[in-house]
């Protein structure tokens, strides 16, 4: 954990070279045979182990305490989220302070074993630290950073596996290589040394920089291994400090240290904090999650299965559920056409904001002349989790992720919309934004013809451009003007950095939104224009919405709070009654409302209920639960208003009141009460009933 000591160009420390000469004179003048002779044999090697006995090296420690302060100064900048958490917040900042001070008392302790152990010059404490990190990185950064690597991989033409072997000894090796770059060495010229100690403060600063803006929330292995470039280029920016263990006094009083500093970092890393206090630790963008390292699937709970049962039908296992006949009440629609209509990153507090309504004029003439669905939630905050959700009707721990770091539903077996539709003689076709939305990978599965052509978006040379989307998806409904067909077009125009337009990241996602809302346009002119109004029906949703420092956080993907999962859902067309329905729903329900559109059964495995009652003006009840899942991350919205989240991998609970709290800032976790205590277990039960198990098969960490 730390860069052990340097002892080469034959420089002992000055305590050893004096214990060494002082024996060797002993030895020289035949003085040996006398001390051993009057009684003081134990004088020689009391005097050789203190002389001998390494010094500590403290800068190994500071650089790790730097680390931890500069943390909690960066958390006490203006402009940065509302920090007052009261005793929470100073709980949180003493948790992360003493897990790297344990770090850096594990730093210290390692160099002098090594020290210790090891002879002068011995290139073997480099070469421990060295396989160190790359193990640790081995094990951790690659699930970190698949998406890099798959990146990476394409641009210089070289398979995943090697781009991801790449970037891991480059960060795992970059540790132990600026530890022994930057070591004290005793510069001959005084100017080079005081150069090097300011580079390396310069680099720690820099470090500390990125750790704290890439990815905040997410990828713990790689804030871990920022962290710890951080501490080393800060001691190596100290002057060298160190402890002479030489007299008794200064062992005991290193010890007693030591051992104080012990138990505070055992508190920290082990200690039983409160949620409240762990969930503030996991808002800080480059606070060390652990235990998060190397946590990579989610077990199993066993929770009281009469919790289940008094829940209802939803929270048994669906293969003792049978179809779901159509609704009794049908749409008055001949050869219906359906075009789901998906938009990437979309908020839907967007449709109550007036620079919303100004950027999107076709969606919020949508909102008052369709049905406007203004609390639906998305079954996850990535794309990859929301829509292959709407596809299988199952969420993303139901499915079977396989494939290594780059992980896919590949080889799933769930039945998807698209294949239902397609045997039933519906025509079905897809507009990819993204390659990995073929059917091959098992996203979306299914359907006919699966599109993937176009000029490429700026934002990211793999994506489509949503131009090119929308001349295909109306060129596909004028081919087909005369069948019962279903369309699913998903635009990724609206996702980060939103390069369309400039100013500050809001207002060019408000351009890139108005862009897709110019699509929605063309799209409406297309079905008049194609006599396919009395036919016709859309669908417009988001696939998750977008952070914008809510909880600490930007972009999405890294949370399940209100902000990255409460998206629009719109409907408009033939058969809608137009109104707003507050009713809370799910994008899950999507897949058996559009089976039910057209006559057709809904498997007993789809975890959704039809909204076609309430498209046709009326209402119905609803068992299930409104669930959403990311990165090892579980939430579910109770009736009561209620809300639970749960994070496997940091092992958190939070309970909101969103009745009262809507922005989801004051956690109950802490204070549940019986009465409450339930939503907690609903949620594990849930997941404990819906969890893919064959052969041993763990729910893995996917981004």
């Amino acid at each position: 954990m730390c860069p052990p000591c340097d002892r080469g160009e034959g420089a002992a420390p000055r305590a050893w070279r004096q214990g060494d000469e002082s024996v060797n004179r002993v030895l020289r003048v035949g003085v040996l045979p006398k001390v051993l002779s009057v009684d003081a044999t134990p004088v020689l090697p009391s005097t050789r182990s203190a002389s001998l006995a390494p010094p500590l090296r403290l800068h190994l420690g500071l650089g790790w305490a730097i680390a931890g302060l500069l943390n909690i100064l960066f958390d006490l900048l203006p402009g940065e989220e509302a920090r007052s958490g009261g005793a929470d917040a100073v709980l949180a900042h003493a948790v992360d302070l003493g897990r790297h001070l344990g770090l850096g008392l594990l730093s210290i302790c390692c160099a002098w074993l090594f020290q210790r152990g090891l002879p002068a010059g011995s290139p073997l404490g480099w070469c421990a630290l060295a396989v160190f990190s790359l193990a640790l990185g081995a094990l951790s950064l690659p699930t970190d950073l698949d998406g890099l690597a798959e990146r990476l991989g394409e641009s210089l033409g070289v398979g995943p596996d090697l781009a991801s072997l790449l970037i891991v000894a480059g960060i795992s090796g970059a540790v132990p290589a600026l530890a022994w770059l930057t070591r004290h060495r005793g510069w001959r010229r005084p100017w080079l040394g005081v150069s090097v100690q300011a580079a390396s403060g310069v680099a720690a600063l820099a470090a500390f920089a990125c750790n704290v803006s890439i990815s905040p929330g997410n990828n713990p292995s790689a804030h871990l291994y920022l962290s710890w470039l951080t501490a080393v280029l800060a001691a190596a920016a100290l002057p060298r400090l160190e402890l002479s263990l030489a007299s008794e006094q200064r062992r005991i009083t290193a010890l007693a240290l030591g051992a104080a500093l012990g138990m505070c970092s055992l508190w920290a890393l082990f200690g039983r904090h409160t949620n409240s206090v762990m969930i503030w630790v996991a808002r800080r963008p480059s606070s060390l999650h652990l235990l998060a390292v190397l946590q990579r699937d989610g077990g199993l709970d066993n929770v009281h299965a009469t919790v289940a049962a008094r829940a209802g039908a939803f929270f048994a296992p669906r293969s003792e559920a049978r179809p779901v006949p159509p609704s009794r009440t049908r749409p008055a629609v001949d050869r219906p056409v359906v075009v789901l209509f998906s938009i990437d990153s979309l908020r839907a507090d967007m449709l109550g904001r007036p620079e919303g309504r100004q950027a999107m004029p076709q969606l919020f003439a949508l909102s008052e002349a369709g049905v406007y669905f203004t609390r639906a939630r998305a079954p996850g905050s990535m794309t990859k989790f929301t829509l292959g959700a709407v596809s299988s009707g199952r969420y993303f721990s139901q499915q079977y992720w396989s494939g290594g770091k780059n992980r896919w539903p590949r080889e799933d077996k769930s039945v998807h919309l698209a294949s239902l539709l397609s045997q039933a003689g519906v025509h079905t076709a897809a507009f990819r934004a993204a390659e990995w939305l073929d059917n091959s990978v098992g996203i979306l599965r299914g359907f006919e013809r699966s599109l993937f052509e176009g000029e490429h978006l700026a934002i990211n040379a793999n994506w489509i451009d949503g131009k090119a989307l929308t001349a295909q998806l109306i060129s596909e409904l004028e081919a087909n003007a005369d069948r019962r067909g279903f369309y699913w077009v998903h635009y990724l125009d609206s996702h980060s950095p939103y390069v369309r337009g400039g100013g500050a990241p809001f207002e060019r996602y408000l351009h890139a939104l108005g862009t897709v809302d110019a699509y929605l346009g063309q799209l409406r002119e297309a079905i008049t224009r194609l006599g396919l109004g009395e036919r016709a029906t859309v669908l417009v949703v988001a696939d998750h919405g977008e952070a914008f420092g809510e909880h600490g956080a930007r972009f999405h993907g890294s949370s399940l709070y209100d902000e990255l999962i409460r998206v629009p859902l719109l409907a408009f067309g033939a058969g809608v009654v137009a109104r707003s329905i507050d009713t809370p729903v799910s994008l899950i329900d999507l897949g058996p409302t559009i089976l039910d559109w057209f006559g057709l059964d809904t498997p007993s495995s789809f975890m959704g209920e039809s909204l076609v009652p309430l498209l046709l003006g009326g209402s119905r009840p609803f068992a299930r639960p409104i669930v959403a899942e990311t990165g090892l991350k579980q939430s579910m919205l109770f009736e009561d208003g209620y809300k639970a989240i749960r994070d496997l991998r940091r092992e958190t609970l939070e309970l909101y009141d969103l009745k009262n709290d809507p922005g989801e800032l004051n956690n109950l976790s802490d204070q549940i009460d019986p009465e409450h205590e339930e939503h907690m277990l609903l949620l594990r039960s849930f997941f404990q009933v819906h969890t893919y198990r064959e052969n041993g098969y763990r729910v893995p960490y996917v981004k």
